[in-house]
C-alpha cells in the first residue's frame, strides 16, 4: 500500500487545462492512466463550479436586482428563463461531457487491467502491486464523481424525488458507456437513482479500501471516503430514507467542530482555508482551477477599495432574520463602502460579502479578481441536514439536538430553547438553510423538496431607490414546472429520443 503522500504528490496542477490524452496514447501505461485521473477532478470541477451554482441562486428569494444588473441572470431571477437558456445549456453540457470522460476512464483502465492479466510475473511493462491497488483507487474516483455528476442532473432537471410516482417520474439521461452517436432516452428516476447509488456504492467501496489503514488524505482536493459518506447522506434525504438518512448525516455532523468566531468563519470563506468545516473542495490555482463567484455581489469597478457595484443585494427581509451577533451576518454582509449606483454612492447599504475573493488566487496583488475554490461540502450542511432528516423521521430530540448544535456556533451566547412540536422545529431548520447556505445554490432544491413555494412578497428592499421593480415582489407557487430546469433545446434538437417534462 502506497503512502498518502503517493496520492498528493500528483499534483493537480499538472492538468491544468483538463485536455484528456489522445485516444491513440491513452492507457498505454499505468502512468498515463495517472495523468487522465487529474483530467476527472478538472471535467467534473466544472459541474460544480460558479457559473453553475450562482444562476440558480437568482431563482431564490431575500435578493433584490439593482438598477446596474444589466439582467445578469434576470431570467433566473423573473423565472422567465426558457429551455435556450445559457445557464440551462452550460450545466448540462459540462455534466455531460465529464460523465462522456469518465466512461472513457473507465473503459480503458479496465482494458488496462485486463492487459496486465495477461502478461506473466517478472514482465517488465506489468503493473506492481501498488499500482493496481492505485488504479483501482482511479475507478472508485470516477465511479464517485460520475454519482456526484449525475445527482446534480436529477438536482436540476427532474421533480422531486417521490417514492410513489419514481417508477413513472422522469429522470435524466443515463450512460456507461462511450458513444457519440447514441441517442438515449431519458430513464425513470427511479432508476436514475438505482444508478447514481451502484456508482456510490463502488466508489466509496473502492476508497474506504484504497484509505482503510490511512485515513483520509491529507489533501482536501481529492476523493475521500469521507466525500462519499457526504453523498450518500444528501441522496438518502432527497430520496426520503428519513431515518437513514438522519444516522448519516449525523456522523458527519458528529465529526464536525463549526467555526464559533466571526473571524474564524471569515477566513474560511476568504481563504477557502483546508481543515475548517470544509469537507471537499476543488484544488485552484493562479493556473487553472479558479471561479469568480463574487463579481455579482462586490466587484469594485475602480480597483481602489473605495466602493462597489453589486448587481444583485441582499434583502431587508432577509438581513432582518440574522440576530445582530450572528457571525453570519457579519461575514455574508457588509457596509464598509458605498454602493455605487450610476454615478451615485449610497452609504449605510449591504452588499453580499459572502465570497471576498481568494488573495492567493489573484494573478496581481493590487487587483482583486474575486476568484474562490470550488467548495463542494462542508459541515454545517450536514449539521443542517441531520437535523431535518430527524424532524421528517419525526423525531423531536433529534432535530432539536442538531438545530442547537448550529445555532449555537453561530451567535455566540445563544442560549438555546427546544422546540415542542415537530411543525415547528421543522420550521426553524428551513429559515436555518436560508440563513446557513445563503447563495450556495441549495435553495431552489429545498424548496422543490420541502414542497414550499418561492416567495418575494413583502421582502421589502434596503433601499427602493437602487433596485429595479421587475421581479421584486415575485411569488412562485410550489407546483410551478419552472423549479425543474427543462432539457435544453439544443439537446432536443440532437436527440429526437427526448421528451420533456411539465410544461417546457
Amino acid at each position: 500500500m502506497l503512502l498518502a503522500g503517493s496520492i498528493a504528490s500528483c499534483n493537480l496542477d499538472k492538468y491544468p487545462d483538463g485536455d484528456a490524452i489522445p485516444e491513440e496514447q491513452a492507457f498505454t501505461t499505468f502512468k498515463d492512466a495517472g495523468q487522465f485521473r487529474l483530467s476527472l477532478y478538472y471535467f467534473a470541477r466544472q459541474c460544480f463550479s460558479s457559473y453553475t451554482v450562482i444562476p440558480v441562486n437568482m431563482q431564490a428569494e431575500g435578493i433584490n436586482a439593482t438598477l446596474d444588473y444589466g439582467n445578469q441572470m434576470g431570467f433566473q431571477y423573473t423565472w422567465t428563463f426558457a429551455d435556450n437558456d445559457s445557464y440551462v445549456e452550460q450545466l448540462w453540457t459540462y455534466c455531460y461531457g465529464g460523465i462522456y470522460q469518465i466512461n472513457y476512464f473507465i473503459q480503458k483502465a479496465n482494458e488496462l487491467i485486463e492487459r496486465d492479466n495477461s502478461l506473466e510475473e517478472g514482465n517488465e511493462n506489468k503493473m506492481t502491486e501498488s499500482e493496481r491497488e492505485q488504479l483501482n483507487l482511479y475507478i472508485g474516483e470516477a465511479r464517485l464523481f460520475r454519482a456526484m455528476i449525475n445527482h446534480q442532473l436529477a438536482t436540476f432537471y427532474c421533480k422531486d424525488y417521490n417514492p410513489e410516482t419514481a417508477t413513472t417520474d422522469w429522470g435524466i439521461i443515463l450512460t456507461d458507456k462511450v458513444d457519440v452517436n447514441a441517442r438515449n432516452k431519458r430513464s425513470t428516476l427511479f432508476d436514475t437513482y438505482d444508478f447514481i447509488n451502484k456508482d456510490l456504492t463502488a466508489g466509496k467501496e473502492a476508497l474506504e479500501r484504497y484509505y482503510n489503514e490511512l485515513g483520509n488524505p491529507t489533501q482536501y482536493y481529492y476523493l475521500s471516503p469521507l466525500t462519499a459518506q457526504c453523498l450518500e447522506a444528501k441522496i438518502l434525504l432527497h430520496t426520503d430514507q428519513y431515518e437513514a438518512a438522519a444516522t448519516a448525516a449525523a456522523a458527519i455532523a458528529d465529526a464536525s467542530i463549526l467555526i464559533n468566531n466571526a473571524d474564524a468563519f471569515a477566513d474560511m470563506w476568504k481563504n477557502n482555508t483546508n481543515g475548517t468545516e470544509i469537507l471537499f473542495q476543488f484544488y485552484a490555482s493562479l493556473n487553472e482551477g479558479r471561479s469568480q463567484y463574487g463579481s455579482m455581489f462586490c466587484a469594485d469597478p475602480y480597483n481602489d477599495g473605495k466602493q462597489v457595484q453589486p448587481l444583485y443585494l441582499p434583502s431587508a427581509w432577509l438581513l432582518n432574520l440574522y440576530a445582530s451577533n450572528d457571525i453570519r451576518s457579519q461575514v455574508y454582509f457588509r457596509s464598509d463602502v458605498p454602493i455605487l449606483s450610476g454615478t451615485t454612492l449610497y452609504t449605510g447599504v449591504k452588499y453580499i460579502a459572502k465570497y471576498p475573493g481568494n488573495p492567493a488566487l489573484n494573478t496581481t496583488a493590487t487587483t482583486n479578481e474575486l476568484m474562490q475554490n470550488v467548495v463542494v461540502y462542508r459541515s454545517a450542511d450536514f449539521v443542517l441536514m441531520a437535523a431535518e432528516a430527524y424532524a421528517r423521521a419525526n423525531n423531536l430530540d433529534g432535530a432539536n439536538k442538531y438545530l442547537e448544535k448550529l445555532l449555537t456556533a453561530r451567535i455566540p451566547g445563544y442560549t438555546y430553547t427546544p422546540y415542542a412540536s415537530i411543525d415547528e422545529v421543522f420550521a426553524a431548520i428551513k429559515q436555518e438553510r436560508l440563513k446557513e447556505m445563503f447563495m450556495e445554490g441549495n435553495r431552489i432544491a429545498d424548496l422543490k423538496r420541502w414542497g414550499d413555494a418561492m416567495d418575494r412578497t413583502g421582502q421589502d428592499p434596503q433601499a427602493s431607490s437602487l433596485v429595479v421593480t421587475t421581479g421584486l415582489y415575485l411569488n412562485i407557487p410550489a407546483t410551478d414546472y419552472r423549479f425543474v430546469w427543462p432539457i435544453p433545446q439544443s439537446e432536443k434538437t440532437s436527440n429526437p429520443n427526448i421528451s420533456d417534462q411539465l410544461n417546457w
